[in-house]
């Protein structure tokens, strides 16, 4: 190897398990070249090692790894030392042998030849002292000769300084059998590091030809190391880049040593994957490139969960459209697209009409149901350059370029709310959604992301108000209109706290005999500025925000103390009539709250009657006859408010479990003028009686009318004729003087 030091020269082979060389890793003193796939290892020792070196064959083979094993080898004519080190791996042994610098072992020969002269001359002198005087008694006898005397002395002086020197020499030569072994542990720790990495790693040459790979490359790309050592570095898919990304890479490499980033490899299979790749040039002593490293690694999975958690960031889970974050981002970078190139851009803002209630009734599940074919609805309605999102709930944006003008924009509403007219199969049940559309323009309703939701926001809250299932353009006299809307919502929710809300009663004729049979509650706010507050001022914006809940809980306990009260007074055959919401019919505990309320008063189930309207049961016919007829088994009878208004479907009237018809006020202002509102009311009262219904004519004002109803056989009347909606102290004195009218001429007036 280039970089070693003086006298760690080596050299370092792979044979197969039979022995034979393979690969030369490294070679310092071309030994191998005419040996790789032809000789046993064994070949390169001289003849007086070869059994050494089987020896060393075998004691891998039987140990898996050796260390310091010395083998003379036959090196230009002369015998040469060099230590061994060998393991077996994967079914293969890797050798690797050092050796000293050959002048030292030059000098340590010369050394070690002296020394053995000194030591055979001391044995001799040994054997004569044996068999005669010693020197030094020779000496002492004959006459002492001074160069003789002064020969001696100099080589007991050489011979003791060998002898220091032959331990130097071992010392050193044991610490350098010390370092050969330490060098081959790391040479043979890096060479399992390499093939063990979990990164791919591909060793090229200054000429970017490939000259070793490890395992996790095979794994990784497909490719063998046959396949892969020879043959030119790749660094990544050059189809799948930019024209010059690879001599950008190399660019990097030569002026600052290194470069990393992600890129596109192909496997053996033609399977595309992005990697993580890092490039490094390894510098010679001279400063050039003598090697380049390259490492990798399959990033496929982290590219993955990337995505995913994009998706989970800017995506709605159940609808796959864009969520509330990527809606922002998007509907600014229209705003300037729309500002840069003076386009027509417009904000719709759509909301599903009577999905809570298909949501409370039938689940849920149904209603993500629902929700996922509404989102594909309104996508097949736009153009693919329109960016629809989900906001949440039941809430959907439609960004639109291009529309420029109120026509285009209305084509657009209209095909969305036609699409909702077809009925949703949840299951096995039918919804009916409709959708309700406000409409914002840049820039005259906003020139900002905020401004545009906000004012859209409106639109679609006046397209509710106008009766929903339409579109409404954003106006400033809508804005302030909202705002006093917005104003008029905290207010409601402070008076409930409060307790500015009462009931107002209007009692029920029943024309046969003339009697109070039943009590209408109408709910009124005493507004403590405005004063008192008509229902039609405040009810939509309660249904519409949620808290016609609470309001509705008010009235049904209300009630029920009222009622509990005036038979407890002595009206004991007396009934209240209570309206119910949308809301509270589709909670599902709706049975178990009115039973509880009346328990609480110990009042009878037969002293409630809940009115309610067609409209409300359309989203979910089931749950309402299941609930209505859960609580007609308790003796809670239930009526049809404002009937003729609606649907008027005479299947749902069927399937209703319902005890009362009560007909519009609409029609009986003037059923004695008018001969079709007079035609109306006979169709209704006998369809109700077909049926076994009672009919209930509200807005009976005048004797006329109240001749008519008991011409056409209504059986029960309400309305100013007899009593306004009155306060419950008012209604006592009301109805302590109602018997004794019923006794006279009729109803003459009511009380103001």
């Amino acid at each position: 190897m280039p970089d070693q030091q003086p006298g760690h020269l080596g050299f370092a082979l792979i044979c197969n398990y039979d022995g034979l060389i393979t690969h030369v890793l490294w070679d310092d003193f071309s030994l191998g070249d005419n040996l790789v796939g032809l000789s046993h290892f064994v070949c390169l020792f001289d003849p007086a090692s070869v059994q050494k070196g089987l020896g060393l064959f075998l004691f891998v083979k039987e140990h898996g790894v050796a260390f310091g094993w010395e083998i003379n080898l036959l090196h230009e004519d002369s015998l040469r030392p060099f230590s061994f080190t060998a393991a077996m791996i994967n079914g293969q042994i890797v050798l690797m042998a050092s050796a000293a610098e050959l002048a030292n072992n030059q000098i340590y020969d010369g050394l070690t030849h002296v020394i053995n002269e000194q030591v055979n001359s001391l044995r001799t002198l040994s054997k004569r002292a044996a068999v005669g005087p010693s020197p030094v008694q020779q000496l002492a006898a004959e006459p002492p000769d001074p160069f003789v005397g002064e020969m001696l002395k100099d080589m007991l002086q050489l011979n003791n300084r060998l002898v220091n020197a032959e331990r130097e020499l071992a010392r050193k030569n044991a610490e350098l059998r010390r370092m050969s072994a330490v060098l081959s542990k790391d040479l043979y720790l890096a060479h399992r590091v390499l093939q063990c990495s979990g990164e791919a790693v591909v060793i090229a040459n200054p000429e970017r030809r490939v000259i070793d790979v490890n395992q996790a490359y095979t794994a990784i790309t497909g490719f063998s190391k046959v396949e892969s050592v020879g043959a030119d570095l790749v660094l990544c898919e050059p189809s799948h880049h930019e024209s010059g990304f690879v001599d950008a890479i190399w660019q990097s490499v030569a002026s600052r040593g290194m470069w990393q980033g992600e890129c596109t490899y192909r496997r053996k299979t033609g399977e595309l994957f992005p990697k993580w790749l890092s490039i490094s040039a390894v510098p010679d002593e001279a400063g050039n490139s003598s090697h380049y490293v390259v490492t990798f690694s399959d990033i496929s999975r982290l590219k993955s969960a990337e995505e995913k958690w994009q998706r989970l960031a800017f995506y709605d889970s159940l609808t796959n459209l864009p969520n509330r974050v990527l809606f922002r981002d998007r509907l600014q970078q229209a705003i300037i697209k729309a500002r840069r190139e003076d386009d027509p851009l417009t904000l719709l803002f759509v909301d599903l009409d009577q999905f809570k209630f298909v949501n409370d009734s039938l689940g849920h599940e149904a209603g993500d149901r629902l929700l996922c074919e509404a989102a594909r609805r309104i996508e097949s309605c736009v153009r693919e350059t329109d960016s629809i999102c989900r906001l949440g709930g039941d809430e959907f944006t439609i960004i639109v370029s291009g529309c420029a003008t109120e026509i285009d924009i209305e084509q657009v509403c209209g095909k969305i709310i036609q699409a909702f007219h077809a009925p949703f199969r949840i299951a096995d049940e039918t919804a009916h959604v409709g959708a309700s559309i406000g409409i914002a323009r840049y820039p005259f309703d906003g020139e900002d992301a905020d401004t545009l939701t906000k004012h859209a926001d409106a639109a679609m809250y006046a397209a509710k108000s106008a009766g929903r299932n339409t579109s409404r353009f954003f106006s400033r006299s809508l804005g302030e209109q909202m705002s006093r809307q917005l104003s008029l919502k905290a207010q409601i929710a402070q008076a409930l706290q409060r307790g500015e809300f009462l009931l107002h009663l209007q009692p029920e004729i029943e024309l046969a005999t003339g009697k109070i049979v039943s009590l209408e509650a109408l709910v009124r706010w005493q507004h403590p500025d405005q004063g008192l507050v008509a229902p039609d001022d405040f009810i939509p914006i309660a249904e519409e925000s949620g808290l016609i809940i609470a309001l509705g809980e008010f009235v049904l306990r209300e009630a029920i103390r009222i009622i509990g009260d005036l038979r407890a007074a002595g009206w004991a055959d007396l009934r209240i009539a209570v309206n119910v919401s949308r809301r509270q019919l589709t909670l599902p505990n709706i049975c178990e709250l009115i039973l509880a309320r009346l328990q609480e008063q110990g009042v009878p189930g037969n002293a409630l009657i809940l009115e309610i309207t067609e409209s409300m049961v359309m989203g979910n016919l089931d749950n309402a006859v299941q609930v209505l007829r859960n609580l007609r088994d308790c003796g809670i009878d239930a009526a049809i408010d404002d009937f003729g208004t609606g649907h008027s479907s005479l299947n749902i009237l069927r399937r209703l479990p319902v005890e009362f018809l009560k007909i519009d006020k609409s029609f009986v202002a003037d059923a004695d003028l008018a001969g079709e509102s007079e035609t109306i009311i006979r169709a209704i009262a006998a369809m109700a009686r077909s049926l076994g219904l009672k009919t209930v004519a509200e807005g009976v004002e005048r004797p006329e009318q109240e001749a008519l109803m008991r011409r056409i056989g209504c059986d029960l009347v309400q309305g100013y004729r007899y009593s306004r909606p009155l306060p419950y102290d008012r209604l006592r004195e009301f109805m302590k003087t109602a018997a004794d009218r019923n006794n006279g001429a009729g109803w003459s007036g009511a009380p103001k």
